[in-house]
């Protein structure tokens, strides 16, 4: 995979090159080892998990795998792009959803605008965005969502509960239409039921566009591509590459 377009995404029977392909990726900070090495490879249009402990580095190799936080050794390629050395590309083409600290959604505003704020870095500065109603709300959700009740636009972000907030945050982080989506750990979610909810969702979208999540335990069959050991020394994640 050399470049990416939109043939990548009309056929997922396999023949496809992994998303990402990740070869002793190892990162450490001021306080010791935050992941690694670690190698895998993210297989196109599946729903992978990244299984490990608090501590153990997950949202950090979650953010690298994305082009959002360099790796200080080993070799790794996303879609088909060596990262770090085409992280704008890559940047531009993947996405993050429920990652606390960065896509924290403003709990004063209401669903429609924080969906017209994402639509507004979306388009080009010449391009208004109008003020987003209740169907424009659907068009965003509706894949998300699935059965579950798509709030209204008037909806305050206060006002939703857990899984609702992070069915929003996904819905947002699709606007840009990505190839490669990573979700922090969905474990936030408290209600076992809606954990399988939203797993199922996950996996609904992931064969337009690949999803990469983490977890604990086990959350029932998505590809698990590596289980990180939080090993014994301190950690303190690096920022994130801007």
């Amino acid at each position: 995979m050399t470049d990416v377009d939109d043939s990548q995404r009309d056929d997922a029977g396999g023949s496809e090159p992994p998303v990402v392909s990740a070869r002793g990726i190892e990162l450490k900070g001021a306080r010791g080892r935050v992941y690694g090495p670690c190698t895998f490879d993210v297989p196109y249009g599946e729903l992978t998990v990244i299984q490990g402990p608090p501590k153990s580095g997950r949202t950090s190799l979650l953010l690298t795998v994305t082009g959002r936080m360099r790796q200080a050794s080993g070799d790794l390629t996303i879609l088909g792009l060596p990262y770090p050395k085409k992280g704008h590309r890559i940047r531009s083409y993947t996405a993050i959803a429920g990652f606390a600290g960065i896509d924290d959604l403003d709990e004063a505003v209401t669903v429609g605008e924080a969906i017209r704020e994402r639509r507004t870095w979306a388009a080009p500065w010449y391009r208004p965005v109008r003020k987003v109603k209740d169907n424009a709300v659907a068009d965003v959700c509706d894949l998300v969502f699935g059965d579950r009740t798509i709030p209204s636009a008037n909806t305050v972000i206060w006002e939703l509960g857990q899984l609702d907030r992070l069915l929003l945050q996904v819905s947002i982080a699709l606007i840009r239409d990505p190839y490669l989506l990573a979700v922090d750990d969905f474990e936030q979610i408290e209600s076992n039921a809606d954990r399988i909810y939203f797993t199922e969702r996950l996996r609904a979208i992931a064969p337009t566009c690949t999803v990469v999540t983490t977890a604990v335990d086990s959350v029932g069959d998505p590809h698990t591509i590596c289980h990180l050991d939080p090993g014994t020394e301190t950690r303190r994640a690096p920022q994130a590459a801007r």
